[in-house]
């Protein structure tokens, strides 16, 4: 397969790797972001508008260093990295005039599942200039490689009707395809949206989330066949039928604000888990999982983890 991805867990052979150079970061805040906390909250409404870089200098460097240091480390494993474009002229005040450039967070703006590439709908209006910075990467992959490139339509403005459908949501377990709905992000249209993309072979499944989780994959990570991690607090119905057997090692609710579900699988049974995660990075290994830590903790500030901030091109994985 020259592209695409099934699962979870296929290796990880080709990827790209989210981008946050100092002077694009600019702090934004919009009330729908119930995922943060007081603290966070506090500090984007008071900046919002502001670059971060004459706001938190140290904070805006450790975010570029941390993303170089996973993009490093990813190529170092042998995967090959592509990186979105940095965004400029009327792609940076698209939907938002703050002049936001960054592209941390190259989960959520598309959506790599079986040969689809998918832009997504992203419920935060400053997020949807993202797939701008995207498209370059988008267009190698369709003309190159074969893939099918599909675009969810905008939802409104106002964040209140759809389609949104958010890659950090969509969780891909060969025909079966997870897709969270908080009200933060995707939303029952975006599901809707996807099954009539996909058609009767796949089966699109909601998991309903708790308000104030961003993405399933704050709540909810495939390790291997038969392992998760997962919390339990954050799933309103519990988990999908077909993962209610497997072997879960369980994260608190403050776990899960610090993303320690959001870990990036290289293959089955290879994780990188932040660095600071040091009870479920105990428990990985328990059940014989390499774990490479990375110190992640300033892309975890701004509610992006290691799966956040990449998104499979090519995973090794067969599908039944």
């Amino acid at each position: 397969m020259a592209f695409g991805a099934h699962h979870e867990w296929g290796r990880l052979r080709e990827a790209v790797i989210g981008i946050a150079p100092a002077e694009d970061i600019v702090v934004f805040h919009e009330e729908s972001q119930r995922w943060l906390t007081p603290a966070d909250a506090e500090f984007s409404r008071k900046h919002a508008g502001r670059r971060l870089i004459d706001v938190d200098a140290d904070l805006a460097a450790r975010l570029e260093q941390q993303l170089e240091g996973l993009a490093v480390l990813l190529a170092t494993e042998g995967v090959a990295v592509h990186r979105p474009a940095r965004l400029h002229g009327e792609e940076r005040s698209f939907m938002a005039p703050t002049g936001e450039g960054a592209q941390m967070f190259p989960r959520d703006g598309m959506i790599v599942l079986g040969d689809h590439v998918i832009e997504g709908s992203l419920r935060l209006r400053c997020r949807q200039r993202e797939r701008f910075g995207l498209r370059p990467v988008i267009r190698s992959m369709v003309a190159n490689r074969g893939a099918r490139w599909s675009s969810v339509p905008f939802g409104s403005p106002a964040a209140v009707d759809g389609p949104f459908l958010e890659g950090g949501d969509v969780l891909l377990n060969g025909r079966q395809i997870y897709v969270g709905m908080s009200g933060c992000a995707s939303d029952m249209a975006g599901i809707d949206w996807l099954q009539a993309l996909l058609g009767n072979l796949y089966r699109v499944i909601p998991v309903a989330l708790r308000s104030n989780v961003r993405h399933l994959d704050c709540a909810l990570a495939l390790i291997r066949p038969g392992l998760l991690v997962c919390c339990p607090s954050s799933l309103i119905d519990g988990l999908p039928s077909a993962l209610r057997d497997w072997d879960k090692i369980e994260v608190s609710a403050e776990e899960a604000t610090r993303l320690a579900a959001d870990v990036l699988v290289l293959e089955a049974g290879r994780v990188v888990a932040n660095a600071d995660g040091g009870r479920v990075i105990g428990e990985l290994k328990r059940r014989e999982i390499d774990v490479i830590p990375l110190p992640f903790d300033a892309p975890v500030r701004l509610a992006g983890g290691l799966r956040s901030a990449h998104h499979p091109l090519l995973r090794e994985s067969v599908l039944s």
